[in-house]
């Protein structure tokens, strides 16, 4: 199966659920993501693909499935829109496939094994890891950071001073731009070297 962005795909299909959980788990395969607040205390899912794209996606319990499975000969592409409501906090686990999250004010963990992964203009604590593939953060306001990737780039710009940030990647550049200061900075490295241009309390 091939992954493409949203707006390459064909017509929208649409699932909405009246259930909100408190922790929404979003398990995704081979498939673009994007999950977007909403205003309206639902889950509501729009499916879009090309070529011939079957896998079943369904709500649960608290568990949001979105599979895809491609014909024999084709080279199907499919992307989820998840829309729920800003204070709903996530648990994504990705395989392949780029994720998008922005604008929620709860709790975020996500999972990536293959793919690009967004996180814009968030405030609740991050947990963020990745097996391959780079991280883009921008205007986080979260308190508490995490963000890990085996191979990878991490590009964090905080809109507001966190209390506690831990990036780390084996393979790839990290950037962290962070407000205001001082900062307890602590460096390690096993290959490359470490550039600190922060204010520190030392």
């Amino acid at each position: 199966a091939a992954c493409g962005q949203v707006d390459e795909l064909g017509e929208p299909e649409e699932k909405t659920y009246e259930d909100v959980p408190e922790l929404l788990i979003v398990e995704v395969d081979n498939a673009a993501l994007e999950i977007i607040p909403d205003d309206t205390d639902q889950v509501r899912v729009v499916r879009e693909a090309s070529g011939d794209a079957g896998g079943d996606w369904e709500l649960v319990g608290d568990t949001l499935t979105l599979e895809v499975r491609c014909g024999a000969i084709s080279d199907c592409r499919v992307g989820y829109r998840v829309y729920v409501p800003a204070d709903t906090a996530l648990a994504v686990e990705t395989d392949n496939g780029a994720v998008d999250v922005s604008g929620f004010t709860a709790p975020i963990e996500l999972a990536s094994a293959n793919g690009t992964v967004e996180v814009s203009d968030v405030t609740g604590p991050l947990t963020l890891t990745s097996d391959n593939g780079d991280m883009n953060l921008t205007g986080i306001g979260s308190d508490s950071v995490s963000a890990a990737t085996d191979n990878g780039s991490i590009d964090a710009v905080f809109s507001e001073a966190p209390t506690e940030v831990e990036v780390s990647t084996n393979n790839g550049v990290a950037t962290v731009a962070l407000p205001g200061g001082p900062y307890a900075v602590f460096e390690t490295f096993d290959n490359g070297e470490v550039v600190n241009e922060l204010p520190t309390d030392d």
